[in-house]
């Protein structure tokens, strides 16, 4: 067992994806130049907060207006002044810095579509959703009975090209995800993968659905940086209940393409899984964090969050107290097998149960 503490600043994250946040007065206002843009934007269900940087490295996207924001612990200001942020939390002050929206949310390509309807930026990474909607009807995701819409290729083209040059909020790095593409659907979803990462000068990530024929050659070969093949629930009996698509996949294939991605692209935090936490009991959840270690993978940490209109959106989400559980056996788990708790790219932590440890392997 772990011997660790968790600083306060790492409670302080932890308590936010739990409880929530609560702003002041003066921290709206800076935030929203004086009501001329919005707070947040709940585009998704995990990165509908507001995101912020506390004592200079911890990266988290807090929630602050959903229903289970009754008791934050943790309160943000800003000097009605120089609008600097401070976090207060458990009788302690941290300095933060927030991470503002992107100018183009209400912008509009040359064909007159809006930007933000394929691509959104989260701290320092533009996401391209080709899909709206999803073939799989995951309980827990709020794209569950969203209008299945296939985007043209040229808008995810335009819309990336307008959303990486953002002044407000500049992307380092592409992903593209959004929802699982029907079967008829394979060939346009590979073209998607293949004209991004040749076009855009900028590595590109993809998270997708394991597939049984030659998408990880060919993605390698395309040029792509990363991949996310999320498990997402590791219990056979949850999974079957929550993530039925997923679960008819089955481990097999799972573990066939996550082996298949590390050996062709080396590891070293290049492809991660991720689970939820807060969904299965712990022990289940630490289950999943060990298969995915023992294969070389880098588990990614989620902690649930409910989305409005889905049939999870009544379920609390996890407890401090579990939350730091599941951290601290997790760095056990993790270290034994020589692999990190992802995402390895700082920034993009915000919404998930991770924390640079200045070891070098950690990036921004």
């Amino acid at each position: 067992m772990t011997t660790k503490n968790l600083s306060l600043a790492q409670k302080l994250k932890i308590s936010c994806f739990s409880r929530g946040i609560s702003l002041t007065t003066n921290a709206i206002d800076h935030l929203t130049c004086g009501g001329r843009i919005p707070l947040s934007i709940h585009e998704y269900a995990t990165t509908g907060g507001v995101t912020m940087i506390v004592d200079n490295e911890i990266y988290v996207n807090a929630p602050l207006d959903e229903w289970f924001c009754t008791s934050p612990e943790a309160i943000l200001d800003a000097d009605e002044r120089s609008g600097d942020f401070i976090v207060r939390f458990r009788n302690e002050t941290f300095p933060a810095r927030t991470i503002k929206l992107p100018f183009y949310l209400n912008e509009k390509d040359s064909k007159g579509r809006l930007v933000s309807d394929t691509v959104m930026s989260h701290a320092d990474r533009a996401r391209i959703s080709p899909i709206l909607g999803c073939s799989f009807g995951c309980e827990f995701c709020d794209y569950i009975g969203k209008k299945y819409i296939r985007r043209p290729l040229d808008q995810i083209l335009e819309g990336v090209g307008i959303a990486i040059k953002d002044t407000n909020l500049p992307a380092k790095h592409v992903m593209i995800s959004g929802g699982t593409p029907s079967p008829r659907d394979q060939g346009y979803i590979e073209e998607v993968y293949e004209q991004v990462i040749r076009q855009i000068n900028l590595p590109v990530d993809v998270m997708f659905m394991p597939r049984s024929v030659g998408i990880i050659e060919r993605l390698v070969g395309w040029g792509v940086y990363g991949f996310s093949i999320n498990l997402e629930v590791y219990n056979t009996d949850y999974a079957q209940k929550i993530v039925p698509q997923k679960y008819r996949l089955g481990r097999k294939l799972f573990t066939t393409c996550i082996e298949e991605a590390l050996a062709r692209t080396g590891g070293n935090g290049r492809v991660r899984s991720l689970l939820l936490v807060g969904i299965e009991p712990v022990e289940e959840t630490l289950k999943g964090v060990e298969f995915l270690a023992s294969i070389g993978c880098d588990p990614v940490l989620s902690p649930f969050r409910p989305a409005k209109g889905t049939p999870l959106q009544t379920l609390r989400p996890p407890s401090s107290d579990i939350l730091e559980k599941v951290y601290l056996e997790c760095l056990d788990i993790t270290e034994r097998y020589g692999v990190k708790l992802g995402p390895r790219c700082i920034p993009c932590q915000h919404n998930t149960l991770t924390f640079p440890d200045r070891s070098g392997y950690y990036f921004s």
